[in-house]
């Protein structure tokens, strides 16, 4: 069947053939895979900035963000029908698991030795077919299939707003969101659902597309730092960004750190102290995250969502991988 793949050892990104998978075993579910999504990380990955094959291969197939149907289950699957349709979490435990992994939360897992399907030593969905545990699932409702791609990264959003709001010893009433991509946008919609003032700080220029769609949306944007907030979410990867949004946080302010890379710097540990201020990291998503993503998807404007992405077909993958971002925020490639 055809796959998208990254050879390591030619470091190349390229059309593959793979095998087909077996049938699907006890507790096991296999997908026939829909569209798969593209972001920054498989753009990283496609660097060969970090990201390995499974054990004694040479290649990954990419794609973390999916959605799929149910071909077949094996014995022990009640959950799942044929034809039901779901979306794969990304985090697979750590073997033997340790304790976070063993109560179902390997977002959070404790030796680091976990896998992630498409990025660390397991195949991703940009294919065909694939097959997974039942549990590892997430049912879709038919009614959000337009947009469900975007469960992935809303999941991630979903945990770094519980982790925003847990930190902060008060409620914050105001969110800075740094970036204005596909987890940007998402962490404004999400945090003006939950009743904060939201205003988006990217580097795009006033008048650019994404500008211009957050100010449809009703959403202030602005390119110049300065406005202050009580939570707040990186979402640009940019170690400078990061930075400079510690210096407009609100007394007893939290920062969650999404996406910014390894870098040095100095922290400001008088003024984090003084005001009680927090600085945490978030990364990937647990079961209730993905859970909550569902509910949103359901709840946002669909037409807006559906203004986020740009559909391409399986062959245009060096267009939206290895090429420039498309103005849009997000690529979905749909499988014919």
């Amino acid at each position: 069947m055809r796959a998208v793949a990254l050879d390591y050892e030619t470091r190349t990104l390229d059309r593959v053939d793979i095998p087909d998978p077996k049938p699907p075993e006890s507790g096991e579910a296999l997908i026939r895979v829909l569209a798969t999504g593209v972001c920054g990380t498989d753009r990283d990955l496609a660097e060969f900035r970090f990201g390995y094959p499974p054990p004694g291969e040479h290649h990954l197939v990419l794609g973390h963000e999916a959605l799929g149907q149910v071909v077949a289950t094996g014995p022990e699957v009640a959950a799942l029908k044929p034809g039901d349709w779901v979306a794969p979490m990304v985090r697979r435990a750590c073997s033997p698991a340790c304790l976070s992994c063993a109560r179902g939360r390997s977002d959070l897992c404790l030796t680091g030795r976990y896998t992630e399907r498409g990025i660390m030593g397991a195949h991703g969905y940009f294919c065909q077919y694939a097959k997974d545990r039942a549990a590892d699932l997430v049912p879709v409702p038919p009614e959000i299939v337009d947009v469900a791609v975007l469960a992935e990264p809303l999941s991630v959003v979903e945990k770094a707003v519980e982790m925003g709001l847990r930190l902060h010893p008060g409620r914050p009433e105001t969110a800075l969101i740094l970036g204005a991509g596909t987890i940007g946008i998402l962490s404004a919609l999400l945090l003006r659902e939950l009743g904060l003032s939201v205003v988006v700080l990217s580097a795009e220029p006033p008048d650019s597309s994404r500008a211009a769609l957050l100010r449809d949306a009703g959403f202030e944007y602005t390119n110049v730092p300065g406005p202050r907030a009580g939570l707040i979410i990186e979402a640009t990867g940019s170690p400078a960004a990061a930075m400079a949004g510690l210096a407009s946080l609100d007394p007893l302010g939290v920062l969650i750190i999404l996406g910014a890379p390894r870098s040095e710097g100095e922290l400001p540990l008088r003024d984090l102290l003084v005001g009680n201020r927090v600085i945490a990291g978030s990364v990937n998503s647990g079961p209730g995250h993905w859970a909550a993503a569902m509910r949103h998807l359901g709840v946002f404007d669909r037409r807006f969502l559906n203004r986020l992405i740009t559909r391409m077909p399986f062959d245009a993958f060096h267009e939206s991988i290895a090429g420039a971002p498309a103005g849009t925020p997000k690529v979905i490639h749909i499988f014919d």
